[in-house]
């Protein structure tokens, strides 16, 4: 479980759109309009430069997959209720491209 320090980015970001959807707030929608675009921007480099399996590679517990998938769909859900289909879609997209990543790193299993 000390893989939950490495995810405390991830999770105030579902409390700030869970926030934004049932309570509303322009102070959210901000955070919202630029954490997605900037996420979608880090995700999309990490994987053309393959970043992504470096940092993987430098150790420590990683968080389960399951648990980024948790998020996401989440995230999405979320921005559906409150009728942000753009977000929505940013993070669809970040979903995507999170698993493309996460499919990416995990060691092959051809010999």
């Amino acid at each position: 479980m000390s893989w939950l320090k490495h995810v405390v980015i991830d999770i105030a970001a579902l409390a700030v759109i869970a926030i934004f959807t049932f309570a509303g707030g322009t102070w959210a929608w901000w955070i919202i309009a630029i954490y997605t675009p900037l996420l979608v921007v880090l995700k999309v480099t990490a994987l053309t430069t393959g970043v992504s399996s470096a940092v993987k590679k430098k150790g420590g517990e990683e968080a389960p997959d399951w648990f980024f998938h948790l998020v996401y769909a989440l995230s999405v859900l979320l921005l559906l209720q409150a009728t942000e289909y753009l977000f929505a879609g940013g993070w669809a997209l970040i979903w995507i491209l999170s698993a493309v990543g996460q499919a990416r790193s995990r060691p092959s299993k051809k010999k």
